[in-house]
């Protein structure tokens, strides 16, 4: 919350279990984006580098220095990655259980949505709460 209030225009939420990722999800007015945080935030979003498979940051043809010599053309490999990431994220099949590893048990998640209660984010909480058997 107090990145909301400070003015931030989006959260990153990174390695955090999917039901507090729904909950602070539903708590906040601005978009969160989630790295390995299970699929119930706004928005997605990997390194590109390691969605890849790579180990170094190629060239573009078009802006690839003179002095550089180019190893490979890995650009329609790249591409084709990409929009399949983008349709999987747009049809919610990614981050499926297999890529949302991160759990919380079910002594913290009791706590977790007391806190949330006592705090006054009901509703929050029961994102969370339901979220528990999707995730």
């Amino acid at each position: 919350m107090a990145l909301q209030e400070a003015g931030c225009f989006s959260v990153d939420l990174e390695c955090v279990p999917a039901p507090v990722a729904a909950a602070t999800t539903s708590a906040l007015r601005i978009p969160t984006i989630g790295i390995g945080a299970g699929p119930f935030c706004s928005g997605q979003a990997l390194v590109y580098h390691d969605l890849l498979g790579m180990m170094q940051h190629p060239h573009h043809a078009k802006v690839t220095p003179k002095f550089c010599k180019q190893y490979g053309q890995v650009g329609d490999v790249i591409n084709k990655a990409l929009l399949e990431y983008k349709e999987e994220v747009t049809n919610g099949s990614f981050p499926g259980s297999a890529h949302s590893p991160y759990k919380i048990g079910a002594a913290d998640m009791d706590g977790f949505l007391n806190a949330l209660q006592k705090l006054g984010f009901n509703d929050a909480a029961s994102a969370a709460a339901e979220k528990i058997q999707t995730s």
